[in-house]
């Protein structure tokens, strides 16, 4: 210090203004690294939400896809909140074989209020829905391998009965351009629902538009073979607790009741596939990079996570996997089984008629047996929009 006293002003003055810099690095390196550290240990934004809860969505409820669960999702999330939903004034479709429009849900009194949720089958106009929802909303859908898809929608649609054709016969005999079971059933179900005209379901160029125009629109692509990953991204996506995506696998079908398929047939079935292959496989590589980005260990913690809470689920709700003729109320998986001649050449169908009788599916359902909120899990699809559209009608009374 003596020695420092004796230096000129000018150069104690130098030094000082060193040592309190040297000081200040110290203590900034000292606090930058005391905070990488509580960041690396600290919980991710998955345990910690940093972000708002998402209560404007649409979902492109895709045909075959699991998309009556992660429908069940939103109607759950919607329902908890008070959200108003864009509903149908009957039924569970908006459109039909039509291609969606504004006015169908603009002209009902169900939706004299600005929805925040779309969650309900339409053949998909996004520039159409966007006028209908508000303009911060979010857009997602779900997508499914397509051969799968096809056996599951041949079956569950009963193209069987309707065309007199086994699954085999029905791919030998049926071109993949022909006209739609009941205007809207048939090959390349996704393209479809995604919105491609009929006339331009076999335009390769057309259908790679269509999943540029895709990849634009949809923040979020569910996969269905990789749900508990899907439901992951889709709760970081919304925003949303790990509790709000639990859902059950409903409307199983059976395996008993799977059709067989040649090897030949199958190569020929995925040949005339070939436009939802084109948007599987894109929204599977988008997917897979997706999880890359979340980050593999972070997706199996967030994996195990929700596994957990499903596990005390079923074990609060007593849920039991049933056939369908053994269950009973909303939690019966039923459908109309009606017979429409397809648009266009359609000379594969059989003579167009309408069986308007209820049949039970050949589909294992789930009951829930705890209360207490536990059958909001497995109300059926139809009953659960009923539900919904009654709350809507007293609301916007």
């Amino acid at each position: 210090m003596a020695q420092e006293s004796q230096l000129p002003l000018a150069c104690r003055l130098r030094l000082s203004v060193r040592m309190v810099a040297v000081a200040v690095t110290v203590l900034c390196g000292f606090a930058m690294l005391k905070n990488q550290t509580l960041h690396s240990s600290g919980p991710s934004r998955l345990e910690l939400k940093t972000c708002s809860p998402r209560n404007n969505v649409a979902f492109l409820k895709t045909h075959k896809c699991a998309s009556s669960a992660i429908q069940n999702i939103l109607f759950r999330y919607g329902d908890k909140h008070n959200l108003h939903f864009a509903l149908p004034d009957f039924g569970n479709h908006l459109g039909g074989r039509r291609t969606f429009k504004a006015a169908m849900v603009r002209s009902s009194p169900l939706n004299k209020v600005t929805p925040n949720i779309f969650a309900i089958h339409t053949k998909w106009d996004h520039a159409e829905v966007k006028k209908v929802m508000p303009e911060d909303t979010i857009f997602f859908t779900i997508v499914r391998e397509p051969t799968a898809l096809f056996h599951s929608l041949f079956v569950y649609s009963n193209f069987h009965e309707i065309t007199g054709l086994t699954l085999q016969e029905y791919v030998k005999r049926v071109p993949a351009d022909s006209g739609r079971i009941k205007g809207v059933f048939g090959y390349n179900q996704m393209s479809w629902d995604f919105g491609i005209p009929l006339e331009d379901m076999n335009n390769l160029s057309a259908i790679h538009e269509l999943v540029r125009r895709a990849d634009e629109q949809f923040g979020l692509v569910l996969v269905m073979e990789r749900m508990d990953e899907s439901l992951v991204l889709l709760a970081e996506y919304l925003c949303w607790e790990l509790s709000d995506v639990l859902v059950l696998r409903v409307n199983s079908l059976k395996d008993k009741f799977k059709p067989s398929i040649s090897e030949e047939a199958l190569q020929a079935l995925q040949q005339k596939l070939a436009p939802d292959y084109l948007l599987y496989n894109h929204f599977l590589e988008r997917f897979n990079q997706q999880v890359e980005d979340f980050g593999r260990a972070r997706m199996a913690a967030a994996v195990a996570r929700l596994q957990e809470l499903m596990a005390l689920l079923v074990s609060k709700c007593n849920f039991i996997k049933k056939g369908a003729s053994e269950l009973r109320g909303g939690q019966k998986p039923w459908s109309y089984k009606v017979s429409v001649q397809g648009e266009g050449s359609s000379s594969h169908l059989a003579p167009a008629r309408e069986i308007f009788h209820r049949v039970v599916l050949q589909v294992d359902g789930i009951e829930s047996g705890g209360g207490g909120g536990c059958d909001v899990y497995t109300l059926a699809e139809i009953q659960y929009i009923d539900v919904l559209r009654k709350k809507q009608q007293r609301t916007i009374a």
